[in-house]
């Protein structure tokens, strides 16, 4: 953990933050380590059930939940937040079974802290949790842009087929019908090539 955060740049804008803890007296703790590092804890809830549809988790720029011993209802409902409106998620437990740590990493936790929190710790953890989303959204992203890429080529590939056996004409001819009905129509040829293939399978 040390080494990592020695090797990230520290986060010193504010923070708009969503605290999850039934416990009052602790909450106020971390609430004051958060403000007294210039940090907006903008709503606190008693429990993460409703935290996927709350109006706050829209403005949040980080998602801190603190539990005695989390269970398998709170990773359900984070997993339901890191599907819809995906925020670095940082989770406190006062002890944890063997199986919960990959649970919470599946669950969208970028950081999952054994042994309840320490007031000095919080920053940091903050720091390595946003990192690690950030991180985690970028190749999520680069992951959806090539399966996007695939798919188009995959389209244009079977647009270029048909086009090919209906009309009689090679595959380079045939690619260059998808292109000019593209530029024609100011569309991506794989729009084109998607028309196309809707067509032929309503004919039949």
């Amino acid at each position: 953990m040390v080494i990592i955060m020695k090797k990230i740049k520290m986060n010193q804008s504010p923070l708009k933050i969503i605290l999850v803890d039934e416990n009052m007296g602790r909450s106020a703790i971390l609430r004051r380590a958060l403000q007294d590092k210039g940090h907006e804890v903008i709503c606190r809830l008693d429990e993460s059930e409703n935290l996927a549809n709350s109006n706050e988790i829209t403005h949040a720029d980080v998602v801190i939940v603190n539990a005695d011993i989390p269970d398998e209802a709170v990773f359900a409902n984070l997993r339901d937040v890191n599907k819809t409106k995906p925020k670095p998620i940082v989770m406190f437990t006062e002890a944890s079974e063997e199986h919960m740590a990959g649970t919470a990493i599946k669950s969208g936790v970028n950081a999952y802290i054994v042994d309840g929190l320490e007031e000095k710790r919080v920053q940091p953890i903050i720091d390595v949790a946003i990192a690690r989303f950030r991180e985690f959204q970028a190749l999520k992203d680069e992951l959806d842009a090539t399966r996007s890429q695939l798919a188009e080529r995959k389209s244009i590939e079977k647009a270029k087929g048909l086009l090919m056996k209906h009309k009689k004409i090679t595959e380079d001819e045939a690619y260059q019908s998808l292109r000019k009905m593209a530029m024609d129509k100011n569309k991506r040829i794989s729009e084109v090539a998607d028309g196309i293939i809707s067509a032929f399978e309503l004919l039949g």
